[in-house]
């Protein structure tokens, strides 16, 4: 812990210069492979430049709707020059207008004849199924739905013929923190993504806000017909994804490499998604680089490297043409919607683990430095801190850049630093005011002290972050005993003795097997700080690291059976007590699946090999397990040609709850039905 490091990164860093880099970003309608991202990309360069990183360029790769990297399919090119929305019948009135609001065209939507299109408006509900269609006639008309605009125009365009989309929902409602109801005048962010043998079918589509969706179903309701007048020009075309990229150079190990990402797309102005994890990049490489050549710190021994991208596809497409790489980077941190304003958004800091596939020292080590801000940036009472500042350390739960580097077939560690929720989150309202100066500062100081120490890290420092990982690790054997004990004791209840039974059952097994997870990635957790450098001693040391980890959870254990025989007599079961083997199970065990691609799996490639009657059966899932696309990353993270499904299924369940079994294996059948995954040599398929 480099006390004299952190004070003089917290002097050199500043919110407000930062603050200035998001402010204009904000101003580049920044969807991905598009001209204004392109331009986005240059002002990046530019600046860069402007600070003297002399290695500071754009690396350019195609995106043209049907370039594959792996399992994802490039986006296609995009310009947007103007758009307007009419009501003409039954009053006449301007809707909304891209100048205006941006957000308000859905991005990818194709161009109308020079003097635009009139046609009749039909509401069809969400509109993303086929029987939201039934018994409406959309062919040339109008469709004003609350699906998201990729679906509904693929059943509204595509399959039915609609002349254009309207929608007025905002994506990833939460109950009671975001909904309509909080944000009647935002327009969301939606997109179309066709591919290049869908553009020629693309049409176009409108996100207006729900109060202006209201207005347009009253009308319907009152019964005159609801005319609509669109007038787009656009273009969809082959294109490039931009990747910036700038390093310095370490110095005596200039081949490992602590990388900083953050991505520079999505909608104008979209300032806190994410021109704020953008511009505070811009402004850790300045204080960095300020730092070495003002000889405040040394050169790291290790070179940093700092990436912009078009989010998912330009790291996707990075790391496909940057193999080579991927062994030299030791860590990294994802910049994700770090500026909120915490009261404005409804937001908190959470930091984003690395994957129980990828276990690692690096969430102790960066929460350590999340906590230890508060102490250096809010006022300390007599009664403890004065903070409001909120902070959460939580699951892997993907849904950004750092997804694809701890994808099993790289297994790079790098964590989030997300503000979430946030109440604006991918609308029109997403704007600079929301931004704080001083959570840039906080979240600029915790991301560029570590990426210094990391790039400097020793063997000493491997034993400190080793000791923090211990500590962590017990702390989460307790905490897992004290919930499953919780919820054992909650089973004295009213149930039948058969089911009460059957809880107790379950309620074991699940518990060991948690216990039996924990110890494997605490263990991994604590032997990949040998990463940042190892001798004999810390090898000694890491294996008694180990064995307190496996007493503590021999001890936990040993607890809970305790607990357990108490329950279960009062509750006149007899223990001990065996789980039955089911079908799944039995089938499961006797399989083992290899991967056959690389990189994090897109479903969209699954969708496309599986009939639509298929793919349903996904959504329904989704439905009822909400964890279950976070699974599915685990699910093809843990296959690693030895692991058994049923292996991999209790992994997953120790890492995200209780999976089931049959679920498990459908997907894996459908994998290896579409080509994506094959069996290992044992398996008896």
């Amino acid at each position: 812990m480099n006390t004299e490091l952190e004070k003089t990164v917290k002097d050199e860093l500043s919110g407000e210069i930062a603050k200035s880099y998001v402010t204009q970003i904000s101003n580049f309608h920044r969807i991905q492979a598009s001209t204004m991202f392109h331009e986005a990309a240059e002002y990046v360069k530019g600046i860069l430049q402007h600070l003297r990183f002399r290695n500071a360029n754009i690396e350019q790769f195609t995106s043209d709707g049907a370039k594959k990297y792996w399992t994802w399919t490039s986006p296609i090119g995009w310009k947007a020059r103007s758009a307007e929305l009419y009501l003409v019948e039954p009053d006449k009135k301007l809707i909304v207008r891209y100048e205006d609001i941006p957000t308000c065209l859905h991005a990818h939507s194709n161009s109308t004849p020079i003097k635009g299109v009139k046609a009749k408006l039909v509401e069809v509900g969400k509109g993303t199924k086929p029987q939201h269609y039934k018994g409406k006639h959309v062919k040339g008309k109008f469709v004003l739905a609350t699906g998201r605009a990729k679906s509904v125009h693929e059943q509204a365009v595509y399959k039915h013929e609609a002349i254009g989309v309207i929608t007025d929902t905002l994506t990833h409602e939460m109950k009671n923190v975001r909904e309509s109801i909080d944000l009647p005048d935002a327009h969301a962010y939606q997109a179309i993504w066709p591919t290049k043998e869908e553009q020629h079918k693309v049409r176009f589509g409108f996100s207006i806000s729900k109060r202006q969706g209201n207005h347009l179903r009253e009308l319907l309701k009152e019964g005159p017909p609801v005319v609509l007048k669109a007038k787009v020009d656009t273009e969809l075309f082959p294109s490039n994804l931009d990747v910036v990229t700038a390093t310095i150079k370490g110095k005596s190990k200039p081949s490992e490499e602590i990388f900083l990402i953050a991505h520079l797309c999505h909608p104008k102005p979209s300032a806190n998604d994410n021109a704020s994890g953008s511009g505070l990049l811009i402004e850790i490489a300045r204080t960095i680089k300020t730092l070495i050549e003002s000889d405040q710190i040394e050169r790291p021994t290790r070179t940093i490297r700092f990436l912009w991208v078009p989010e998912t596809f330009g790291t996707i497409a990075y790391l496909y043409n940057h193999e080579d790489l991927t062994s030299k980077l030791v860590a990294g941190i994802n910049l994700d919607m770090v500026g909120q304003d915490q009261e404005l958004c409804k937001s908190t800091l959470n930091l984003d683990k690395t994957p129980d596939s990828n276990p690692s020292y690096l969430n102790d080590y960066v929460f350590d430095l999340l906590e230890r801000s508060v102490e250096q940036f809010d006022h300390q009472t007599a009664f403890g801190s004065a903070s409001k500042f909120r902070y959460s350390i939580n699951a892997f739960s993907g849904g950004s850049d750092h997804a694809e580097f701890n994808d099993s077939t790289f297994k790079i560690p790098c964590i989030m630093l997300l503000q979430w929720p946030d109440l604006f989150y991918h609308s029109s309202m997403d704007t600079i005011d929301k931004v704080s100066e001083s959570s840039l500062k906080r979240v600029g100081w915790i991301a560029a002290v570590a990426a210094l120490n990391l790039a400097n890290a020793s063997v000493e420092d491997a034993i400190f972050m080793a000791s923090l990982t211990r500590w962590g690790a017990l702390s989460r054997l307790e905490k897992a005993s004290k919930e499953m004990a919780t919820a054992l004791l909650q089973k004295r209840s009213n149930l039948s003795h058969d089911k009460q039974t059957k809880d107790l059952i379950r309620l074991d097994f699940n518990f060991r097997n948690k216990m039996e997870h924990l110890v494997w990635r605490e263990t991994q957790a604590l032997k990949s700080t040998k990463r940042l450098g190892t001798n004999n001693e810390f090898e000694k040391l890491i294996k008694e690291y180990v064995k307190d980890i496996v007493r503590s959870s021999q001890l936990e254990i040993a607890r809970f059976e305790e607990t357990l025989t108490h329950v279960a007599e009062a509750s006149g079961i007899k223990i001990p007590i065996k789980q039955e083997e089911t079908i799944a199970e039995r089938e499961a065990k006797s399989l083992i699946p290899r991967r056959r691609f690389k990189g994090t799996f897109n479903l969209e490639a699954l969708k496309r090999a599986l009939s639509g009657k298929e793919y349903e059966w996904y959504e329904k899932i989704g439905k009822k397990d909400r964890d279950f696309r976070k699974k599915i990353y685990e699910i093809l993270n843990f296959m690693n040609g030895k692991r058994t499904i049923y292996e991999i299924t209790n992994a997953v369940s120790a890492e995200y709850g209780e999976t089931n079994q049959e679920h498990v294996l459908k997907f894996v059948r459908d994998l290896e039905k579409t080509n994506f995954v094959s069996w290992a040599h044992g398996s008896t398929s």
